[in-house]
């Protein structure tokens, strides 16, 4: 066989590859599973029902300890927690943590998916569950709009605001009175106190 005969059949092999391991995700892709009662009786966490659908959540924790609530990105629902719930269970601090609407186990709501819709859903959540005071927001990639939006929205329900790798472009932009100071406590603590000793 030559090398040309030889490079189209391994690039067969691999596109059939590739082709089988497509097929095989869009055929066993959970997030298109019909959600019924049966479906969620196997997921595990709770469930609630509000106004827009109903929330897939876990609440874990000490009923007196310091809530932390985990928002997930766009693409992975809430057990890509699982490593950092954990965590802060063995820390001592209450732990909830949902799927957003659209994704995992809560519903999927013909809807805008907008700032005001999960905004919307997050107040509702909190609002439902036994959480005391305010809790502790930590927003992952697409979940640091959602936090940051709540948290300018509704401050009052805010202890801290934490964002890992947070998705924003030009078009999201946090609120200006969010940015500032963040800003300046960051720079504030990786700057040197000497700024000569500075190593730039």
């Amino acid at each position: 066989m030559g090398r040309r005969a030889f490079i189209k059949v391994l690039s067969g092999f691999f596109a059939a590859i590739i082709l089988i391991l497509i097929a095989t995700y869009i055929y066993r892709d959970p997030e298109t599973v019909r959600l019924t009662d049966v479906v969620r009786q196997n997921a595990g966490g709770s469930f609630l029902k509000l106004p827009d659908g109903v929330v897939h959540y876990e609440l874990a924790g000490a009923e007196n300890a310091r809530t932390v609530v985990l928002v997930h990105g766009f693409s992975v629902p809430y057990y890509i927690w699982d490593p950092t719930c954990a965590a802060l269970l063995q820390a001592g601090f209450r732990v909830l943590r949902y799927d957003l609407y659209g994704r995992g186990y809560s519903d999927r709501p013909d809807v805008a998916y907008d700032a005001d819709l999960f905004d919307r859903q997050l107040l509702l959540l909190l609002s439902g569950l036994p959480i005391p005071g305010p809790v502790d927001l930590v927003g992952l990639s697409m979940g640091g709009p959602i936090v940051i939006t709540f948290a300018g929205r509704h401050p009052e329900k805010v202890r801290t605001l934490s964002l890992l790798d947070p998705v924003y472009g030009p078009g999201h932009k946090p609120p200006f009175h969010l940015r500032a100071p963040v800003s300046r406590l960051m720079l504030a603590r990786m700057l040197p106190s000497n700024p000569r000793a500075c190593p730039l």
